[in-house]
């Protein structure tokens, strides 16, 4: 029973980890995601949380009954013959401190093997999302050494963790064990030496209590292993749900514009990627854009046009200068609300593993059939749509592997296109269309009223 009650807690108290692990995660800034590998932190979502389930569940459950039946067997031994008692505990502190010293080497070794274990499945989850471009470039052995070699400096941190854990366990029993032999040494001693009350009864009744009280510490080493490599899973995944975002997308503090009219303005905005400081994307930009206007950036590749787009998103702050939309500084309007007002389209457009309806759809929820289908004619998508079998229920298929990259481009533009949206950014949207399809995008862009 008390077993049952304790995966039930733990079973609770890691769905409440993974719930404030993700929302950490999907709180943090797009600067944090440049330098943490995606499939690191999906690795460290499923393996490094069971470890932690592991060691928070029935593991602690056999520990207080260990502890308990420890405590009574040493009551017993001292109120039976306190002096045999004494003598037998003596090992107790080279017991503990064995424990305590490779308990220590465990969990150093384990956050490292949790962490090439990581590794490793950041390198599947980046081949598997990519495997067209392996097997095109038959790339298949190659991949194989990389997560291969993850793998080897797993193994080897695994290897000297299981050396560590089992001459912990080791040590255990050999105190253990030569506390058998000093307590038959002395119970034998005080038998023969007339002790008062020592009878061979007495002698054999705090022999056995106080062993099985021994025997209960040596019982739960294992689980301090258990204890170990939680608490190493344990530090990684607190260090993300702790960690303060520069820009937080949960903010709840900051000014809400009632009504955004889209006049942008870059300052003499100067920006470096975080990853990058050394490299200057924007010296000194200076631009203003009315409301209704459409304006191009133009430029060669790395001038920093999508640079500027995702300053305008807040994705990034500035280094030097700042950035205002109807005369107000981006940094003192609430992030969520912000950007509300945007509908982005990207050169590389990325659809979710669900029907184009609820592509569609994800640009605002509360919408009706009828908005989902003048968006995807604005965006000359409909027709195309109309021809799949299950027409708006069809799946695209992850990350849209089922579509064209024209008919993607043109989700996505729908997409965008159903919120309304004050501030409309096209990164390059149209450059998988056709000609024909380029220019019936253009036209609808045209007529539509920001």
């Amino acid at each position: 029973m008390q077993i049952s009650f304790w995966v039930m807690t733990a079973a609770r108290q890691t769905k409440r980890i993974r719930k404030q692990f993700f929302h950490s995660i999907l709180a943090q800034d797009i600067s944090w995601f440049d330098s943490c590998g995606i499939g690191e932190l999906n690795t460290r979502m499923t393996d490094d949380i069971n470890k932690i389930n592991d060691g928070i569940g029935d593991k602690i459950a056999l520990l207080f009954q260990n502890m308990s039946t420890f405590s009574i067997g040493l009551v017993i031994g001292l109120a039976k013959g306190w002096k045999l008692t004494l003598v037998t505990l003596s090992t107790s502190p080279l017991i503990i401190a064995s424990a305590a010293m490779f308990s220590r080497i465990v969990i150093s070794l384990s956050s490292k093997e949790l962490n090439a274990y990581s590794k490793a499945g950041a390198v599947a989850e980046e081949v598997l999302s990519s495997i067209r471009t392996v097997i095109a470039f038959g790339a298949q052995e190659k991949e194989i050494q990389r997560y291969t070699q993850n793998l080897k400096d797993a193994k080897d941190v695994g290897i000297k963790k299981a050396i560590a854990s089992k001459l912990s366990l080791g040590a255990v029993y050999f105190f253990m064990n030569g506390t058998y032999g000093l307590a038959f040494w002395y119970g034998t001693f005080l038998i023969l030496s007339g002790e008062p009350d020592y009878t061979i009864g007495t002698v054999l009744a705090v022999f056995f209590s106080v062993i099985h009280s021994s025997y209960c510490i040596g019982a739960a080493a294992p689980n301090f292993e258990s204890f170990a490599i939680a608490r190493g899973a344990a530090f990684n995944i607190f260090h993300i749900i702790d960690k303060k975002p520069t820009i937080d997308n949960f903010s709840t503090t900051g000014c809400k514009l009632e009504c955004i009219e889209g006049t942008v303005e870059f300052k003499n905005v100067s920006f470096s990627y975080p990853s990058r400081p050394s490299v200057k994307i924007l010296k000194g930009l200076s631009l203003k854009i009315k409301s209704g206007e459409t304006v191009a950036l133009v430029g060669p590749s790395g001038s920093g046009k999508s640079t500027a787009v995702q300053l305008l998103q807040r994705l990034y702050d500035p280094d030097d200068g700042f950035i205002t939309v109807d005369g107000k500084d981006i940094r003192t309007l609430n992030v969520q609300h912000y950007r509300e007002h945007f509908g982005v389209v990207s050169q590389e457009p990325v659809l979710f593993g669900t029907t184009i309806n609820n592509n569609i759809k994800y640009g605002r929820d509360s919408v009706t059939d009828e908005d989902i289908e003048n968006a995807a004619k604005e965006a000359n998508a409909y027709d195309f749509i109309m021809e799949f079998p299950k027409k708006f229920n069809t799946l695209v298929g992850e990350k849209g592997a089922q579509m064209s990259g024209g008919q993607k481009q043109r989700i996505a533009i729908a997409r965008a296109l159903i919120r309304n949206p004050k501030i409309l950014i096209l990164d390059e949207a149209t450059s998988a269309l056709d000609t024909e399809s380029e220019s019936v995008v253009q036209a609808a862009l045209e007529k539509k009223k920001w």
